[in-house]
């Protein structure tokens, strides 16, 4: 067997010590961190590693590092927490995208008050807090870092990217058009994108808006 580097016995040995044993006992965020999506082992691994709660070995008195079985497939490698590990992923939440992504259409969003999509763009138009909100499941754990948003208003128009957190947005100010924004997630900005909404007091509104963006 080759020699292990210091990095890759100790990964080893955490592997085996820790997590297995003690599996059903963690919290569902660590199973599935060790686990993937499913929060469970691979087929079959209990069957030939043993069920949770059975020690393989003291502590205390750990084997030779030749002796350490290698790591089954399946499960995330200790030794490298920021790769994946294979499992495939949610289906219904996709990677999501780096870089400028369009989330515009109406496949993407539907009318939340008074806005309507009109063959390729949105037409805002009526009084108080014509607005926009998702469709689909797009937007569920998406945490985008910038928005830019293309329309015709000219200057001067505000607009609110509202959010199921507890201070209601991730974004509320002005809007050029074509401008990029920094967006906000952060503490008790941290919530599920809900509403885009044009923000005039009392004021109506008439204008299109031809794309959506955010960056990730």
């Amino acid at each position: 067997m080759p020699e292990m580097t210091k990095k890759e016995f100790a990964a080893r040995l955490l592997f085996w010590l820790l997590p297995w044993p003690i599996s059903r006992a963690l919290p569902r965020a660590l199973r599935i961190y060790y686990f993937g999506p499913g929060g469970a082992p691979p087929p079959g691994f209990y069957d030939y590693y043993g069920r949770p709660g059975d020690f393989w070995w003291d502590p205390y008195n750990p084997p030779p590092p030749d002796e350490i079985p290698d790591l089954p497939d399946g499960p995330i490698n200790p030794s490298d927490p920021y790769t994946p590990g294979p499992g495939g992923s949610d289906p219904s939440h996709p990677a999501y995208p780096e870089g400028w992504t369009p989330y515009f259409d109406n496949t993407r969003w539907q009318t939340d008050d008074q806005a309507a999509w009109n063959t390729d763009h949105w037409d805002f138009l009526g009084d108080f807090a014509v607005s926009i909100k998702p469709l689909g499941t797009w937007h569920v754990g998406y945490r985008p870092t910038k928005m830019r948003i293309t329309h015709d208003y000219g200057a001067g128009l505000e607009l609110i990217l509202g959010n199921d957190s507890v201070l209601g947005w991730a974004y509320n100010g002005p809007c050029v058009s074509g401008t990029e924004y920094d967006l906000d997630f952060s503490g008790d900005s941290d919530g599920d994108i809900t509403v885009l909404e044009h923000d005039s007091g009392e004021e109506g509104c008439d204008f299109d808006i031809t794309n959506i963006e955010f960056y990730s």
